[in-house]
């Protein structure tokens, strides 16, 4: 499994694992050390000839700017403060503490006192090394910016005669300069795989070579880690999901004889197969039981199996019984000949009265071919010492003749498993869009962070059940782990990877996620409300009539009478705010298109696209149509990352009703820094929030309208004819 670590002549070093303590991370004790750990937390800033600017003065205490009129922790000090100006003029506020800790955060004007920084990339070349330690101190100083700290650092248990050649999980690397020390450098760990890492060589004559890669070695036991990771100690067992999960409030809709599920996590190998993948697998299934799932009827494909061998990271055996009931739960290992084991079962067993559902976690990546960027939807899913591409899965799924097919999707690119999937009667969701990583949940990364949530929202009805009707659909669990899930940034790394995640949604007939529940269907549910709203699709056509009002620009918003008292939130608003970013606010002006779900509900606001930008430029412009019984305002503007168009609109109704239209363009797709959307009202604070449907989708091409009114109005008239309508 191993045979391609080759290191030349081997020297092994007997004191490597007195290196391997907390306390390695190096402070910050410098603003010049400050600056070069900024310098090492992006290197994309010497690349891309960026300017940085910065400010001595050592600051204590909680970090707080007031960045585009909103408040902004930077995190906690001592440390210092930096601003990065980019090639397009986006600009970055950075805090580095003086523990290693850096935060970033976008703004559209920096703070006064920065002063001008020189940019410069890591030097290839320094002072000779002769021994591990002295290495190791290089590679800390110079290539990581005197701190450790976020990332998980492996010193090779045997030194480099010369060249080191070391077989990856779906590639090769090879470092050359020795005789000298390799290091394997996971720069976010809190990821899955695939994500950004390195491999370092450290000669005696002090030049370091980098190789960048994707994924670990498959010999991890060549490596011993320096660093300590999770920083908390992790749980071995599901962290207290028994007091999560409550009985369901209301009966089942679909007898347990026509409910399956499939639940399946690969992990890779055994140094890669978190505890947090088996706590994923295990909530989800202990919420299936609660819910009246006959066991016989749950097919679990876990890591190795029910083989007794070590299998998980924290070098245990991992529990095949999930429900302490003395019965093994896990009944397969996960591999491409067991998942068409199951399938093939299922496609026996299963008809047109069975729902089925899907869970996948653990590791994913791009297809083969598909860099960076991410121009197409190929991607993988890891099992166990192998991987499936998204197509080869759903070819599997696509075996079982179903009434309905859910499928919950937390690795890396996982909405690229949604793509070959697409087809009636199913309902997909993913932590992440076919380009993007996924994360584990802070502090201690024992749970992946949109798996946890959506699961939470299924257990339990106090978090989930928007509406008070004992249900929680599969619309309200997508929309409450959107609303949860901590880690939506929209700012790159080094590597050009995306910092966060963005859960994405597909429901056809769009209304199908609010039918379908861990109890079945339900067709008589009622509509999800949340922030006191409800939504609904609708074939409503993108509008004409509009007038041009030459609100040419960016970065800025115009005043809008409105010919009525517009409520939003239990106030009347007479007076809006129209910004260039696709969103109208109420209270004060949105200058700012740096979004997020948080962002939008710290807002009195209606966004039916805020993104960053632009409607500057020929061609471009805001327009509006009033009368006594609406106002519409349509935008027609371009991304300012990369110039894509975008026609947006939104109709406002005395009643305190507005429809969100989509015309041509609206297409956020693949790996753009700042180029992200979100949709959907808020009156001020998440608990009179609503996210639209449309945040999950990453193409909004002439996308069906969205009609947000609020709940205490009835339904659309005529019978919902827009259900066979596609989410779209």
């Amino acid at each position: 499994m191993f045979s391609s670590w080759s290191l030349g002549v081997v020297v092994f070093l007997a004191c490597l694992l007195s290196l391997a303590a907390p306390g390695l991370a190096a402070d910050i004790a410098t603003f010049a050390q400050a600056r070069d750990r900024l310098l090492a937390q992006d290197a994309r800033l010497a690349r891309d000839n960026a300017t940085v600017t910065g400010d001595e003065t050592l600051r204590t205490g909680e970090v707080v700017l007031n960045l585009d009129a909103r408040p902004v922790r930077l995190g906690r000090g001592p440390g210092w403060l930096f601003g990065i100006t980019g090639p397009n003029n986006d600009k970055r506020v950075a805090f580095v503490a003086q523990d290693g800790t850096t935060r970033f955060a976008p703004t559209n004007a920096l703070p006064p006192g920065l002063s001008p920084l020189p940019v410069f990339a890591a030097a290839a070349d320094g002072a000779p090394v002769d021994s591990l330690e002295a290495a190791k101190a290089a590679l800390t100083d110079r290539l990581l910016g005197h701190s450790l700290q976020g990332r998980r650092v492996y010193a090779a248990t045997a030194k480099v005669a010369d060249t080191a050649s070391l077989e990856l999980w779906r590639t090769t690397i090879t470092l050359s300069g020795g005789p000298g020390w390799l290091f394997f450098i996971d720069d976010a760990p809190a990821a899955n795989w695939e994500h950004p890492c390195r491999f370092a060589l450290v000669a005696e004559s002090g030049n370091i070579q980098v190789a960048s890669a994707r994924t670990p070695p498959k010999n991890m036991a060549g490596f011993t880690e320096l660093t300590v990771w999770p920083p908390a100690g992790a749980a071995a067992s599901q962290p207290a999901a028994d007091a999560r999960i409550a009985a369901p409030a209301a009966d089942a809709a679909t007898d347990a004889s026509h409910r399956y599920a499939v639940i399946l996590s690969g992990g890779y190998d055994q140094p890669n197969n978190h505890i947090r993948y088996w706590n994923d697998c295990a909530y989800f299934f202990n919420t299936l039981t609660a819910n009246g799932f006959l066991q016989e009827n749950i097919f679990v494909l876990f890591a190795d199996g029910t083989d007794q061998a070590v299998d998980n990271s924290l070098g245990e055996d991992s529990k095949t019984d999930f429900n302490n009931d003395g019965t093994p739960d896990i009944g397969y290992s996960a591999t491409k000949a067991n998942i068409t084991t199951v399938f093939d079962t299922l496609a026996g067993k299963l008809g047109s009265e069975d729902i089925l559902y899907i869970f996948t976690t653990d590791h994913g990546g791009a297809g083969a071919g598909n860099t960076s960027p991410y121009d197409t939807t190929d991607v993988v899913l890891y099992l166990w010492g192998e991987s499936i591409t998204n197509t080869e899965f759903a070819a599997e799924v696509n075996k079982v003749t179903t009434k309905a097919t859910v499928a919950i999707f937390e690795q890396c690119f996982s909405g690229g498993m949604i793509e070959p999937l697409k087809a009636p009667n199913r309902v997909l969701m993913s932590a992440a869009r076919f380009w993007e990583l996924s994360y584990a949940m802070e502090p201690d990364y024992t749970v992946d962070e949109f798996a946890y949530y959506a699961t939470e929202a299924l257990a339990d009805t106090t978090k989930g059940d928007s509406n008070a009707d004992g249900i929680v659909t599969m619309e309200e669990a997508y929309l409450y782990a959107l609303g949860k899930d901590s880690v939506q940034s929209e700012t790159l790394d080094s590597y050009g990877d995306n910092n966060g995640e963005h859960p994405s949604y597909y429901s056809n007939p769009w209304n199908l996620g609010r039918q379908l529940a861990l109890g079945g269907s339900y067709p008589t549910a009622k509509t999800p409300t949340s922030g006191g709203y409800a939504q609904y699709q609708t074939g409503d056509a993108f509008p004409t009539g509009v007038t041009a009002k030459g609100w040419q620009g960016t970065d800025q918003s115009w005043p809008l009478t409105l010919p009525f008292a517009f409520p939003l939130g239990g106030q009347s608003y007479t007076t809006a705010h129209v910004s260039s970013h696709g969103i109208v606010s109420f209270a004060s002006p949105v200058n700012s298109g740096y979004n997020t779900v948080d962002g939008l509900a710290a807002c009195v606001a209606v966004a039916p696209l805020w993104d960053r930008l632009t409607t500057a430029g020929s061609g471009n412009d805001i327009a509006v149509a009033a009368s006594a019984s609406s106002v519409t305002i349509a935008w027609k503007a371009a991304t300012v990352t990369d110039a894509r168009p975008v026609n947006v609109a939104v109709s406002l109704y005395p009643s305190g009703a507005m429809r969100f239209y989509y015309g041509s363009g609206n297409q956020h797709t693949t790996l753009v820094a700042q180029r992200d959307k979100t949709i959907g009202l808020s009156a001020g604070s998440a608990s009179t929030r609503l996210l639209g449907l449309r945040n999950g989708l990453p193409d909004l091409g002439s996308a069906n309208t969205l009609l947000i009114q609020p709940a205490t109005l009835p339904p659309p008239a005529g019978g919902l004819p827009w259900q066979p309508l596609l989410l779209n």
